[in-house]
């Protein structure tokens, strides 16, 4: 039986910030109410994100929460684990959340994909008000996981209001509608948490994903000072404060994975917390009085969650899936984390650090029964420049004979595919089921697989990962027994998207068919094209105009479309404020001059990827429908 894609497809999404993304944003999509009895989430299953609420089981001698509180309110209409909406902002989709210890809880929303996000509070009655809300929204709001002083006074957030070309951090003192400016500069600046007597900031500056630093903000005279090295060149990403003042930080200072570190911002000495070999430590947070730490280790995808408590109490557990998401409370009683796995759609979980009892709290589900699933195989297929991690999913054993297959690159590039039931590998487990193996790389520009693998990419689009991907494409066609050579197919989206295009480009003799989901297709208009806070960035990470304009017109797909050999499937989102609409525009205009076979579908009210559940359905089914036809074909 062939199953409708939308059997695959979680009943809800709950909503995930890449791995890679939390780590430069320090954002979540949880957040823990104060007297930890419930678990705020962002979830799809009203239709587009906005925030549930779960109230937790607790323990009999606990008492009950005050009246007025929000779990109170929870209490009164859902049992234990039976979501209830907690904040639904009418056409906005919600991003992030932050639960202060006055049981307030702000949430960070855009309109359409745009990414113009505005702060929104919901207080503890349910009224619901503008934090930070920027006229027609012109300007885009960041709120971190701890963005709230410890008294739940100040919210300290960023945005690019002052000018759009930075990202600034603000502190707005919630009894006024003051707010003012603590870091400024030609930067992104984000809130990386209060020290325990409310008295600082941590600000973590970003240059690109390989280089930051961390300055201290003194919230009352607004002096600021840098307090990792000011020559640069690693990443320092805050997680909050120990008890004793010192900073919590990942970083690969001197290294090549992540460690977690305790710095002393005095004296510049650091205590190593965990260093875990060929592993990254990928998230970590810190309770706000510093006196309980919980972080995931990332060991070749698969992670590992580990604890400690300034009491001696310390833990570890293998999840046996992904960890994509993690809070603790303020008071570090409980913790909360975001679990899949190649065959379980998201779960929230919550974590006591004292006891080490972890507790399913909500699971997502899909139609497709789990025995009808794959695990991946993984591989180390050589490359010219050290051997490639794949995840290999292949049809169950009773696909009869050699079988189409499908190149499926990540975006980022600095982004890691992980076994994780999300979106993306929900409808590519559809794809298997239906008898197409997915081959699913971490090229170089990956993370998780060290700094030097990861920085390989830096203004090299379209050299290392083209190596990486002629690699794993001619091991896809002479190497791989299982694999029919003339049912290729490669697909990816945003740098994805670039890697697809690439390929059909400069290996075109490959593939029988390519999907390009909001693909870079020029690097040198989409650095002319992006949005002001991007560009600088981008001048590092792509390269410079008009200094590098040659090079980057050579490895641009665009300059190659002559090439194309096989039909696209090219999809893009009209807000798309990353990789701009002109990109798939100049692909489809010349392929179809060309007279090449295309297919192009727009998403009129969507930017870099999907708020909408409708949306999400639409195009994903789209996809595996469009694929299968063509390589199964006879």
């Amino acid at each position: 039986m062939t199953r409708p894609v939308a059997d695959f497809q979680p009943t809800e999404l709950v909503r995930r910030l890449d791995r890679t993304v939390r780590r430069y944003s320090l954002v979540s999509a949880l957040a823990l109410s104060p007297d930890q009895r419930t678990l705020a989430f962002v979830s799809d299953r009203g239709g587009t994100y906005a925030v549930w609420g779960i109230t937790l089981r607790e323990a009999p001698s606990a008492a009950p929460p005050e009246a007025g509180t929000p779990s109170a309110a929870l209490r009164e209409v859902a049992g234990p684990g039976e979501p209830l909406p907690l904040l639904q902002l009418e056409g906005l989709a919600v991003r992030s959340v932050a639960w202060s210890s006055r049981g307030e809880l702000a949430a960070a929303a855009d309109r359409d994909g745009t990414e113009r996000w505005q702060i929104w509070l919901r207080d503890a009655t349910g009224t619901v008000t503008g934090l930070a809300v920027s006229e027609e929204h012109r300007a885009q709001h960041h709120l971190s996981w701890n963005a709230w002083s410890p008294d739940g006074t100040a919210l300290a957030y960023s945005s690019n209001a002052r000018e759009a070309a930075d990202v600034d951090l603000a502190v707005r003192v919630r009894d006024g509608s003051r707010a003012e400016i603590q870091v400024a500069g030609p930067s992104w600046h984000l809130a990386g948490g209060w020290s325990p007597d409310g008295r600082q900031v941590a600000v973590q500056r970003i240059r690109d994903n390989l280089d930051q630093d961390v300055l201290l903000v003194d919230a009352v005279t607004g002096v600021t000072r840098l307090v990792t090295p000011a020559a640069g060149g690693a990443q320092h990403v805050p997680a909050g404060w120990l008890a004793d003042g010192r900073l919590v930080l990942t970083t690969d200072l001197g290294r090549e994975h992540l460690a977690l570190v305790a710095l002393d911002a005095a004296t510049g000495a650091r205590e190593v917390i965990d260093a875990p070999p060929n592993a990254d430590v990928e998230l970590a947070v810190s309770s706000a009085d510093g006196r309980v730490q919980v972080w995931s280790v990332n060991e070749g995808g698969w992670s590992t969650l580990r604890w400690r408590a300034a009491d001696g109490a310390r833990g570890e557990r293998v999840l046996y899936g992904v960890c994509e998401d993690l809070v603790i409370s303020a008071s570090g009683g409980l913790a909360a984390y975001l679990r899949s796995s190649p065959t379980e759609p998201a779960q929230l979980w919550t974590l006591d650090p004292q006891t080490g009892e972890t507790r399913l709290v909500h699971a997502t589900t899909a139609a497709v029964p789990r025995r009808e699933l794959v695990e991946p195989e993984a591989l180390r297929i050589p490359g010219p420049r050290g051997p490639i991690p794949v995840f290999v999913y292949r049809p169950q054993a009773d696909a009869a004979g050699a079988v189409p297959a499908v190149l499926y690159v990540h975006g980022g590039p600095e982004t890691q595919s992980r076994p994780a039931y999300d979106h993306v590998l929900s409808h590519l487990q559809a794809l298997v089921h239906r008898g197409v193996a997915v081959v699913v790389p971490n090229i170089h520009g990956s993370t998780g697989y060290g700094r030097s693998w990861q920085g390989a990419i830096h203004r090299d689009w379209g050299g290392v990962d083209l190596e990486d991907l002629r690699a794993v494409a001619t091991w896809m066609a002479t190497a791989e027994p299982g694999f029919r050579r003339d049912r290729l197919a490669v697909y990816g989206g945003s740098y994805g998207g670039f890697a697809t295009l690439t390929c059909v480009t400069r290996l075109p003799e490959l593939w029988h068919c390519a999907v390009d989901l909001f693909g870079v297709s020029n690097l040198v208009t989409m650095i002319e094209h992006s949005a002001p806070n991007w560009r600088r960035f981008l001048a590092r990470w792509i390269g410079e105009l008009p200094r590098d304009r040659e090079m980057l017109m050579a490895r641009s797909p665009a300059t190659h479309l002559e090439a194309v050999r096989c039909p696209l499937l090219v999809i893009q989102a009209t807000n798309d404020p990353r990789v701009p609409k002109d990109e798939s525009d100049q692909v489809v205009t010349r392929l179809r001059a060309l007279g090449r076979r295309v297919e192009y579908i727009v998403i009129e009210d969507e930017g870099h990827g999907f708020t909408k559940r409708r949306n999400t359905e639409r195009v994903y089914t789209k996809i595996v429908d469009w694929l299968a036809a063509e390589l199964l074909a006879p």
